[in-house]
């Protein structure tokens, strides 16, 4: 089994995780290339002014801590009254084994589904730092007028919230993942259950 390499903490990559960007679009937005980025951010390069300067207003923008995990774990179901019958330790173990891997699939879904909105939400909460005020002076260089005008347009789409199908595909997988957390729980306790006897 392959090893899992710990998350980077440089702050690119904090940049690029907040904002849910991948190297590629992280250099499309600073100007620089993905391979720049990631020799960056890996310490083969160093961080130049030339990435640090536009880079800076999206870094401001990440609080110091990563977010905390909201999903609370469901409540156990109250134990099987006395007098209940064994059941098939098999079946029972074989389903529950079912339903933790398919509530691993179903939060790997929603993860995705959840990372997508916060970024989303990242975006729209930068915007109005990233983006000149409304009373300054338009650049007199078309190359970075255009340039301007792309990068507002590029930084008006990442702030787009999830799409109302997105949304409702969000709230069946996670009604779904409780539902099988829930079995998965009460499969557990009727084997806990039936171990003490």
């Amino acid at each position: 089994m392959p090893r899992q390499s710990a998350p980077s903490t440089h702050l690119i990559a904090r940049v690029r995780a907040w904002f849910g960007l991948t190297h590629a679009e992280l250099g499309l937005y600073l100007g620089v290339s993905k391979a720049l980025l990631q020799a960056i951010e890996t310490g083969r390069r160093q961080l130049t002014p030339a990435v640090a300067v536009p880079l800076l207003p999206l870094l401001q923008l990440v609080p110091q801590e990563g977010p905390a995990n909201t999903t609370a774990a469901p409540a156990l179901p109250p134990a099987l009254p006395a007098g209940t019958p064994l059941p098939d330790a098999g079946e029972l173990y074989f389903r529950r084994r079912e339903c933790l891997g398919q509530a691993a699939r179903l939060r790997q879904e929603l993860g995705k589904l959840t990372a997508r909105a916060e970024a989303a939400r990242h975006w729209a909460e930068a915007l109005p730092r990233l983006l000149p005020a409304p009373d300054a002076a338009p650049p007199t260089n078309p190359d970075e007028a255009a340039r301007e005008a792309w990068r507002a347009g590029w930084v008006h789409r990442r702030a787009r919230p999830l799409p109302p199908e997105d949304v409702t595909r969000w709230y069946r997988l996670r009604a779904r993942l409780a539902g099988l957390l829930a079995e998965e729980a009460a499969l557990d306790g009727i084997a806990a259950a039936w171990r003490s006897f």
